[in-house]
C-alpha cells in the first residue's frame, strides 16, 4: 500500500517544534513532533483575534458606497475541525492561530493591506477577506478574483499543511471562494453583504470541484509518466544494528506538494486512482531494488486489490522479480492493519497464494487504533509493525508500554517478530530494547534514502546506554 502512514518527514525549516507533549480533555496524547508555529508567529498562543463581520457592518457599508462595489474572498476552513475532535480544543485553537496568522500575514502580500479581514462566526474557521480598492481605477476586472483566489489557496495550503499533517495523516482541504457585489441604494447594505458572502460561498463550492479535477489531471500525469521516486529505510535489529531488510517508501515530485504521500494518496482515493498509483509505487520499488543483498528482506506495501493485479501474478510477476535478482522469500508485503482487516475475506484469501510461493506478510500500524487482533492472527503474518504514534514517548507512557508488551508476547505466541515504527528518540529505543522488541526502523537509526544504506553492526548491549554507541543519528 501507499507509506502515507509511514513516519512524517521532519518539519520545515520554516517551522518550530515544541519539545512538550500535550495532554487535552479527552484524553488523547499529541505527537511529540508538534509543530507549534511559522515564522510570523513567536507564540502559536500569540494570534490577534479577528473580529466577526457583524461588527465591522459600517466600515463594510462604507466601502460598498464609496466604491460602488465590494469583493469578498472567502476562505473556508472548517476541515480543521477535524483535529478538534481528535485531539481536543487546545490543539484545535493552537492550529486555528496559526491559520489566523497566516490570512493576516497575506496583507500586502497576496491581498491588499488596507483588506479588511472578518471572520463569518467569532472565533469561527472561516474568514471573510473584505478587498479595498484596487490601485488603478478600473474596477476586478474578469479572472482577477479567480487569480487571487488560486494564489491564496496555494499559499495557505502548502503552508498550513506542514502544521496539520502531524494531526490529519492526510492532506488539508481549504475551500477558496470569491464574489463581487455591486452598490444598488435601492437595496438594503446588509442584504447586499448577505448576497456576496452567499455568492462566495457557493464559488468555492465549484472552485472545489475545479481544483479535484486539475488535482486529478496532475496526477494522472504523474501516473503516465511514472513520475514518482523510491526511498529505502533501513528495519534493524535494535541489538545489533544488524539490517533485517528495507522498506521501500514512494515520494511524488520533488518540490510540489504531490511529494508527500499523503497528498499523492489522498488525491489518488478522491480520484478514483488508488488502483493505478499503488501498482507504480509496487512496480518502482521491486525495479529499484536490484542491489538488495542477498538474505535481506524487501518491505513492499501495498494494497488487498493490488494482490489481484495480473501484473503481480504467475509468471509475469516471477519474471520481473527475476530480473531483479529478487525472489519470493526476499519480498515482505506489507498492509496496513485497518486495510487487512476491512478487506479481510479478499485478503485472506489471495494472501494464501502469495505465501505458498514464499512470500512474507507484514501487518503495519498494529495498535493504531483499530480492534481485531483474532483476525490478524488467523492470518498467520511473518511480521508486526507498531504503529509509530505508539512508539513516540513509550519511555514516559505506561498505558503504551503495556500495550507493546502484549502485542509482542502476542508475536511470539504464533511465530511472528515485532517490527517498532518511528523511533525517534534514543529513550524510545533504549525503552523497546529493555521490553526486548526485536527489529524497528526510525529517524533515529537511519533516514529514507534512494540507496540502500548498510550500518555497521555492533555486539549486543547488555550494560552500556544507546547513548554511548556510536553511529545513531541523534539529533
Amino acid at each position: 500500500m501507499d507509506d502515507a502512514l509511514e513516519e512524517t518527514e521532519m518539519p520545515a525549516k520554516d517551522t518550530v517544534v515544541s519539545e512538550q507533549i500535550t495532554a487535552n480533555p479527552i484524553g488523547r496524547i499529541v505527537p511529540k513532533t508538534i509543530v507549534a508555529s511559522l515564522p510570523a508567529m513567536a507564540n502559536a498562543g500569540a494570534a490577534v483575534e479577528v473580529p466577526c463581520y457583524r461588527d465591522c457592518l459600517e466600515e463594510i457599508h462604507s466601502r460598498l458606497e464609496e466604491n460602488r462595489s465590494l469583493a469578498l474572498l472567502y476562505v473556508d476552513a472548517t476541515n480543521l475541525e477535524a483535529v478538534e475532535h481528535d485531539y481536543g480544543a487546545a490543539i484545535y485553537e493552537q492550529v486555528r492561530a496559526i491559520l489566523t496568522n497566516l490570512v493576516l500575514d497575506m496583507k500586502g502580500v497576496e491581498t491588499r493591506k488596507d483588506d479588511l479581514v472578518t471572520v463569518n462566526e467569532s472565533y469561527g474557521d472561516t474568514f471573510l477577506i473584505f478587498l479595498s480598492k484596487k490601485r488603478e481605477e478600473r474596477p476586478f476586472g474578469q479572472g482577477d478574483l479567480e487569480t487571487m483566489a488560486d494564489r491564496v489557496h496555494e499559499l495557505l495550503t502548502r503552508r498550513l499543511s506542514r502544521v496539520t499533517s502531524s494531526y490529519l495523516r492526510r492532506r488539508l482541504k481549504l475551500g477558496i471562494g470569491y464574489s463581487l457585489v455591486l452598490h444598488n441604494p435601492l437595496i438594503n447594505p446588509d442584504r447586499l453583504v448577505l448576497q456576496l458572502i452567499e455568492d462566495a460561498k457557493r464559488m468555492s463550492e465549484i472552485q472545489e470541484y475545479r481544483l479535484a479535477y486539475k488535482s486529478k489531471e496532475l496526477l494522472q500525469e504523474i501516473i503516465l509518466k511514472e513520475d514518482v521516486r523510491t526511498l529505502f529505510q533501513p528495519v534493524l535489529n535494535l541489538e545489533t544494528r544488524e539490517t533485517l531488510g528495507f522498506e521501500g517508501l514512494t515520494r511524488g515530485p520533488q518540490g510540489t506538494e504531490y511529494e508527500s504521500p499523503y497528498t499523492l494518496f489522498d488525491i489518488a482515493t478522491e480520484s478514483d486512482l488508488v488502483f493505478e498509483l499503488d501498482r507504480l509505487c509496487r512496480r518502482k520499488v521491486i525495479n529499484s531494488a536490484g542491489e538488495l543483498a542477498p538474505g535481506q528482506k524487501l518491505f513492499v506495501n501495498l494494497l488487498p486489490t493490488t494482490m489481484r493485479d495480473p501484473e503481480f501474478q504467475g509468471e509475469k510477476m516471477l519474471e520481473s522479480l527475476e530480473a531483479n535478482n529478487l525472489s519470493p522469500s526476499s519480498i515482505v508485503l506489507e498492509i496496513t492493519e485497518r486495510l487487512a482487516i476491512e478487506n479481510y475475506d479478499l485478503f485472506l484469501e489471495a494472501m494464501k497464494t502469495y505465501t505458498d510461493l514464499g512470500f512474507e506478510m507484514a501487518i503495519d500500524d498494529m495498535g493504531s487504533g483499530y480492534s481485531g487482533l483474532e483476525k490478524i492472527v488467523r492470518m498467520n503474518p511473518n511480521y508486526l509493525k507498531f504503529d509509530l504514534m505508539m512508539v513516540c514517548d513509550i519511555d514516559t507512557s505506561f498505558v503504551k508500554r503495556e500495550m507493546l508488551k502484549a502485542i509482542h508476547s502476542l508475536a511470539k505466541n504464533v511465530g511472528a517478530s515485532v517490527i517498532a515504527e518511528g523511533i525517534e528518540r534514543v529513550e524510545e529505543l533504549e525503552t523497546l530494547i529493555d521490553l526486548g522488541i526485536p527489529y524497528g526502523q526510525g529517524f533515529l537509526l537511519a533516514r529514507p534514502t534512494p540507496e540502500f544504506v548498510h550500518l555497521k553492526t555492533i555486539k549486543p548491549r547488555h550494560h552500556e546506554t544507546v547513548n554511548e554507541v556510536p553511529g545513531l543519528i541523534v539529533g
